[in-house]
């Protein structure tokens, strides 16, 4: 059924999918709720040329693969640390740039194809050098894991999801003294992060041996990876960091957040970290009149609802911050920055037919 026609030009693709979601929901006590969850999502394709030459035997040309992936992470251990105020240097930043030699020679040690030597400009092995694609990813998830790059997992694609969670806890008008002010009271706490391979594509120059190590170099004798990936980032959010909200007997509202969130995306065209973070805090206010109502007529009949209504105002402060931060230059740049502050006012009224 296959054409014998050695012009055919028509690739053969295969697709493949993965999605792991696990969510757990946990009470160690009443009225402290803990909600888990983990995930990893993976998706590839496979395309090649399945055609006849000019004998008409069949042959496979250009197989490529490409796709991307994501997985939840925990970064949680270097999310509170601040750049320096002057210069916009991090000790995550720094840690990163220190970590990718000890990386580089763990990967030379395992690679029974490395001569050897050390290059003397830069003290790193050979074949793994500091711009190393194969060097710089597991440098990068152990200094912003804040993990022991003697230790962490040289895999780019990690094969377990780490949790993210939720805290909520509504027990404290349990205490008398609370409950003689208060009608509700709502603790609450939220964590997510993941760290993503936004696209990825089979490098067409790898080779390896039989035992599955690489044995071809590019022009700064670095040993050529697998998979070419463009950029690989990290998503953090404390959504909320804190938050407090708060219905007092008297019907009025009063709430409080803090929410924080950083996204760091490594460039492998540029060796470029962009750094974005943001801090927000939320004070809102509002109050609850009971039981507000309302004539309409419907269908010739007249009908009166009946409702609470909520009104809320909400001041919010945000600021962001974007720092470059370049491997090969050694520099850090702020490249932007901004405060916002908005105010929200709205109105709730519940309507039922």
């Amino acid at each position: 059924w296959l054409s014998s026609d050695s012009a055919v030009n028509s690739p053969i693709m295969r697709k493949h999918s993965q999605n792991i979601n696990a969510r757990v929901t946990y009470e160690p006590f009443k009225n402290f709720r803990i909600e888990i969850t983990a995930n990893r999502n993976f998706s590839r394709t496979n395309s090649e040329y399945f055609r006849a030459d000019s004998l008409g035997r069949f042959n496979t040309y250009a197989p490529v693969e490409n796709g991307s992936f994501s997985i939840s992470y925990l970064t949680w251990n270097t999310a509170f640390i601040t750049d320096d105020k002057k210069t916009y240097s991090s000790e995550n930043f720094e840690n990163f740039k220190q970590y990718r030699y000890e990386i580089a020679m763990r990967l030379a040690q395992d690679n029974p194809n490395w001569n050897g030597k050390i290059v003397d400009s830069t003290g790193f092995p050979d074949g793994y050098g500091p711009t190393s694609q194969d060097v710089l990813i597991p440098a990068f998830l152990a200094a912003y894991t804040g993990r022991n790059p003697g230790t962490v997992n040289l895999n780019t694609f990690p094969k377990i999801p780490l949790p993210n969670w939720r805290l909520t806890f509504t027990g404290l008008t349990n205490i008398k003294a609370i409950k003689k002010y208060f009608k509700s009271i709502s603790i609450g706490h939220g964590y997510r992060s993941s760290y993503n391979v936004g696209n990825y594509t089979s490098n067409v120059l790898y080779r390896a041996d039989d035992d599955g190590f690489q044995t071809v170099r590019d022009a700064v004798r670095n040993y050529i990876p697998e998979k070419e990936i463009a950029q690989i980032s990290i998503t953090e959010q404390f959504n909320p960091l804190f938050n407090l909200d708060m219905t007092w007997n008297n019907s009025l509202i009063t709430k409080i957040e803090f929410k924080k969130s950083r996204n760091l995306s490594l460039s492998f065209a540029n060796n470029q970290l962009t750094e974005i973070t943001s801090n927000e805090i939320i004070i809102g206010s509002g109050y609850r009149i009971k039981d507000v109502t309302f004539d309409i007529r419907s269908g010739g009949r007249k009908r009166t609802l009946k409702s609470d209504l909520s009104l809320k105002a909400d001041l919010s402060i945000r600021t962001n911050k974007t720092v470059l931060r370049k491997l090969v230059e050694n520099i850090d740049q702020i490249s932007a920055g901004q405060t916002m502050i908005a105010i929200n006012i709205s109105a709730d009224y519940n309507i039922s037919t």
